[in-house]
C-alpha cells in the first residue's frame, strides 16, 4: 500500500480487535485503558493526512512527580519511540509515519500501529522510573 487513510488504519485497527471511534476532529481516537500497573486512561489520537500517520497520546489526570522537562528527557534519551514532549503543563507522547513508499498492511499493522501503541503504554508507565536501563 501506498496511499493510506484513516479508513484503512481503522479497518487495521477492527482486524487487531483494538476499538477506535471518530473524535469531534474527524480523527481516530483509541483508548488504552487504567490497569493496576497504570492506572490513567491513555487516550491516543491517530491523524492520517498526506500519508503521514501521527499518534498523539496523553493520560488524562496524570501527574508525574518532579520536573516534567527532565521526565521527558530522559525518557527521549532511553527510548526513539515515542517522543515524550511537554505541553500544557502535561507530558505527551508522540510519534509520526511517513508513509509514502510502498509499504505491506502487515508492516502498517506490526510496525507502526501495534508496535506504537505498545511504546505509549510503556512510555507512561515507565516515565517515572529512574531504575530502568
Amino acid at each position: 500500500m501506498k496511499e493510506i487513510d484513516k479508513y484503512i488504519i481503522r479497518d487495521i485497527l477492527d482486524e487487531m480487535h483494538i476499538a477506535s471511534s471518530i473524535d469531534n476532529d474527524g480523527d481516530l481516537l483509541i483508548i488504552q485503558q487504567a490497569d493496576q500497573d497504570f492506572v490513567y486512561d491513555v487516550f491516543i489520537s491517530i491523524l492520517v493526512n498526506n500519508n503521514r500517520l501521527t499518534f498523539l497520546a496523553e493520560a488524562e489526570g496524570y501527574e508525574p512527580a518532579g520536573d516534567l522537562y527532565m521526565l521527558a528527557n530522559r525518557h527521549n534519551i532511553r527510548r526513539h519511540l515515542p517522543t515524550a514532549i511537554v505541553r500544557n503543563n502535561q507530558i505527551r507522547m508522540e510519534y509520526s509515519y511517513l508513509l509514502d513508499e510502498e509499504v505491506s498492511r502487515d508492516y502498517v499493522r506490526e510496525n507502526c500501529i501495534g508496535m506504537t501503541l505498545s511504546a505509549i503504554w510503556h512510555g507512561f508507565l515507565n516515565l517515572e522510573r529512574d531504575d530502568e536501563k
